[in-house]
Order: structure tokens, then sequence, then C-alpha cells
């Protein structure tokens, strides 16, 4: 689906044909809050699913900043970061043979959640605000993997008059506007038994999915106690 499509899905399911009781404006803003979580519970079985790359070229460091051009040549965090390009979460951080060659990995950096653990040699890097600081001193190509945080693709707009792409999960598009009911429950009281046991049981399809994405079938049972 693309953006209107999921707009039109969730003003049936509010039974709000138009922007009577509901503007876009508070449409876009639910279904904003709605992908986040989407795109949390696909993160959550494949980060992948997200993930981008940053390419950065160390000459013994140990330490660099992710919010400055003078150390990565685009900035994923701070101010200088560019939209759809801001770091939500690190993935994976790889040494890899050269710039030209980021698929080619000679090892794998281990991470850790405190930087103490870095300074008493236990891991390999860690994130301390917008830096990231390694147990040496590094001279390596390093290929960043990390999630992007989403970059306000539910507007007025995109849900009108200029519809845009979401993703390559089209098939369970129909989650966010399921969702997005969620928070408009919340203002409307507007319980609605059906709906809740429709998300229950795409949740688990999707996660079903996921599990099978990257290549095979995966049998097992699914747990949907998810919201």
């Amino acid at each position: 689906m693309q953006t209107d499509k999921v707009a039109d899905l969730f003003r049936v399911y509010m039974d709000e044909p138009d922007q009577t009781f509901v503007d876009n404006a508070q449409v876009a803003q639910w279904l904003t809050l709605a992908y986040d979580d989407f795109r949390r519970m696909v993160i959550e079985k494949d980060p992948y699913v997200y993930a981008q790359n940053l390419i950065v070229t160390l000459s013994a460091k140990r330490k660099i900043d992710l919010s400055s051009a003078s150390d990565v040549s685009t900035p994923i965090m701070g101010a200088s970061a560019s939209a759809g390009r801001e770091l939500y979460q690190l993935v994976n951080i790889y040494c890899v043979e050269s710039a030209s060659e980021p698929d080619k990995v000679k090892y794998r950096l281990n991470p850790s959640r405190s930087p103490a653990s870095v300074h008493d040699g236990m891991a390999s890097y860690a994130l301390r605000g917008t830096e990231l600081v390694f147990d040496e001193e590094l001279t390596e190509t390093i290929r960043i993997d990390y999630i992007p945080f989403q970059s306000g693709l539910f507007t007025t707009a995109t849900i009108s008059s200029s519809p845009q792409f979401i993703d390559d999960l089209g098939p369970f598009h129909d989650l966010i506007a399921l969702i997005a009911y969620l928070q408009y429950a919340i203002v409307d009281a507007a319980d609605n038994p059906q709906l809740s046991v429709q998300l229950a049981r795409r949740v688990a399809a999707l996660k079903t999915y996921l599990d099978g994405r990257p290549g095979g079938v995966v049998q097992h049972v699914v747990d949907i106690d998810w919201y």
C-alpha cells in the first residue's frame, strides 16, 4: 500500500469517511505513531529490513563523532544529520576490506552498552552520546549498519494529494491502520473487539513472515500477545 491507501483504510476502521470530525492532520499524526510501532515490531524480528550503512575510514582513531562532518562523511546524529539518515539504533559494526568493497567483511566488532566495558577491554565499542568509542586505536575501514528514524512519511499531503511508497512490507500495511485505530480509540473511547482480534491475527502473520523472510520455511507457534 501507499500512504493514502493506508489512510483510507484507517478512516474505514474509524467509520469517519471525511474530515468532519477527524481531519487529515490528526490522521497523519496517528498514522505516524502507528508506523513507529509497526517498525519496532519489524526491527525486533529483522532489523535489516530498515537498515542502512555508513562507511568510515579510520586512521589511528580511538573514537569518532557521528554528528561531525569532520569524522564521518554523512553525519547520522546531531543537527547536521539529514532527514531519513538519523540514527535510531545501531545494528552491527564490521571491519571491511575497503570503502569500495564494504561487503568483504574481515571481522565484527563486539558491542557494549557501557563505555566502561570498552575501557576495560571487554568489548570493542560503545555509543557514548554521539561518539563511538573503541577499545583501541583503529586503522581500518568500518561499515556501520544502523536503523534510521522514519522521516515524516505520513503527512497531510502524503495521505491525500501526494501519496508515497512506505516500505517493502506492503501485504502487511493494514497493520499500520489497525494500530492507528488504538490511538483513535483512546480519544473516542471506541473499543472495537473485532478489530482487536484482527490486529492480533495480523501481528502473528507478520511475525511468521519475518521469521521466514531470510529464506526457508519456519514452522512454530507464534506468540500473538503483542499489544
